[in-house]
């Protein structure tokens, strides 16, 4: 079965929401890892980063049919750029694209031979 997910982010909500709340808004949403990586862009990109990995996981959580805690998501890069999407809660091969401008950030993600995914909360 393949399920698919798509998401667009606003940058300036993105960036509006680090200048209110600055590191518990990226503890809560963001791993790590994708903080560090969006952080080491100039100040401008680092938002665009951000809208962009926040679509990814708001795209998964739309191809799971199901909530899926943020942080137990990591969108990671590859030397070349292409995005990479891990997350333990779920099974299947999950395949993404991602782009963004100045304004806006898109996601597209595909959730292939997802056997088995997390129950809904009753």
């Amino acid at each position: 079965m393949i399920r698919v997910g798509i998401d667009a982010v606003d940058v300036s909500r993105i960036k509006s929401l680090y200048q209110r709340y600055g590191e518990r808004f990226l503890k809560r949403l963001y791993t790590p890892r994708e903080s560090s990586y969006a952080l080491a862009a100039h100040e401008d990109r680092c938002f665009e980063r951000l809208a962009a990995c926040f679509a990814a996981k708001e795209a998964l959580i739309k191809a799971a049919g199901c909530p899926l805690a943020f942080t137990a998501i990591e969108v990671s890069h590859s030397l070349t750029g292409r995005p990479h999407i891990t997350c333990a809660l779920i099974e299947g091969k999950i395949e993404a694209s991602l782009s963004h401008t100045r304004r806006l950030a898109i996601a597209c993600v595909l959730l292939e031979r997802a056997t088995s995914l997390p129950r809904p909360a009753q």
